[in-house]
């Protein structure tokens, strides 16, 4: 089972980092500003924060099969169709409609971990799957934009329909190693949408839900844009794809060492830690010399990848979460974590339009992440003592 929603979310990874790969030459076919183009990168996000709640309750009610089969075949679809754009508007859409399925395999794989493990296992489950989305952003990278982009003579409509036949095969291997596992995975009534409003009071859920939505604005407003940054400062695409997929190497590295050692006693130290590597990085990255850029490229990947599964930790061993309501409390932390996803992107394609690079959008999202890390050494501590305390 956890394979094959690794599987579903690694599909999910290379389609949406995709986009971003492929950004110069969607740019230069479609004439598209860079602010368009923003605001298609954050289009998906943007649907995802109303239909990450109703998706929980999905999840719950129909059971993790069927609703992981209904999302993978969503994002599929919606992913040919972006090669049939001819326009902003005619992009938007299709970009747009991924978010009606993606919010199921956030929430389907904190679910399967949480039901089917406990402890320090489950915090390596967490780390297995979180490595998903990582290696679809690896093959986006590697192999459409540094190997089939330039066989196709950086035709990214072939492009993109090739990677979303690879990423079909995921659907494949979640259907064959989910049969007959139903019973493991049952529907169950779940939380009402009334309850959403009162978990979301909770101070420990609340805080998790702030943190999530400025390390989506940051994560996103950077990973969305890195091959084009690169690219506005004179690499090749080929180029830039491969050095981002090393950064994202690195991340997957960090993605399956750091979440199993983020113990409570130690959780705000190690995230504070991983932010302070993405504050450094980003300072680096518009250096032009070669060894401070992959030093930039290798520490910003490390809170893009290593953050949100360390946060959905922190929700799956609260007491008044658990494996009970991790559907519901997951649909409401994506949901908030994408209005920092919407908005990241956004703002980095109008800023970089104002000032006709990426400077001032980089020091947004370094002074971001730290806020995060303040945030994190401040009020994580005595939050988890509280916790302690009345449990």
């Amino acid at each position: 089972m956890l394979f094959g929603v690794w599987a579903i979310y690694t599909a999910f990874g290379l389609l949406v980092t995709l986009n971003g790969t492929l950004v110069p030459q969607i740019r230069a076919d479609l004439d598209l500003s860079r602010a368009q183009m923003g605001v298609v990168l954050g289009a998906w996000q943007f649907v995802y924060i109303v239909t990450a709640i109703p998706a929980g309750r999905v999840v719950d009610l129909v059971g993790t099969r069927r609703a992981l089969t209904g999302s993978a075949l969503v994002m599929l679809a919606t992913a040919v169709l972006r090669a049939t754009a001819t326009g902003f508007w005619s992009l938007l859409f299709p970009v747009a409609a991924f978010g009606l399925g993606a919010p199921i395999i956030s929430i389907a794989a904190p679910k399967v971990a949480a039901s089917l493990f406990e402890g320090s296992e489950r915090r390596r489950a967490v780390g297995i799957y979180g490595t998903a989305p990582a290696i679809g952003g690896i093959l986006a990278f590697t192999v459409g934009g540094s190997v089939i982009a330039p066989l196709v003579e950086d035709d990214w409509r072939l492009v993109t329909l090739i990677m979303t036949a690879v990423a079909g095969s995921s659907l494949v291997i979640w259907l064959l190693v989910s049969r007959g596992l139903d019973g493991v995975m049952t529907p169950g009534i779940g939380p009402q949408f009334g309850e959403y409003a009162a978990l979301a009071r909770r101070p420990i859920v609340a805080f998790v839900l702030l943190l999530s939505a400025l390390n989506f604005f940051a994560a996103h407003g950077i990973g969305q844009w890195l091959v084009a940054i690169l690219d506005d400062v004179g690499w090749s695409t080929s180029a830039a794809s491969l050095w981002a997929a090393g950064g994202t190497a690195v991340g997957l590295v960090a993605m399956v060492t750091i979440p199993r050692h983020a113990t409570r006693q130690r959780r705000a130290m190690v995230l504070a830690a991983v932010l302070g590597c993405g504050v450094v990085g980003t300072s680096l990255l518009l250096t032009l010399n070669v060894p401070q850029l992959a030093l930039a490229i290798g520490l910003t990947a490390l809170p893009r990848v290593v953050i949100m599964p360390i946060l959905s930790i922190i929700l799956m061993e609260h007491d008044d979460v658990g494996p009970a309501r991790i559907a519901a409390v997951s649909g409401l932390f994506f949901s908030i974590a994408q209005i920092g996803g919407v908005a990241g992107p956004a703002v980095t394609g109008a800023l970089s339009d104002g000032d006709g690079g990426f400077s001032s959008a980089l020091a947004v999202h370094a002074g971001v992440w730290t806020l995060m890390a303040v945030l994190l050494l401040g009020v994580l501590p005595r939050l988890t003592r509280s916790s302690s305390q009345n449990a």
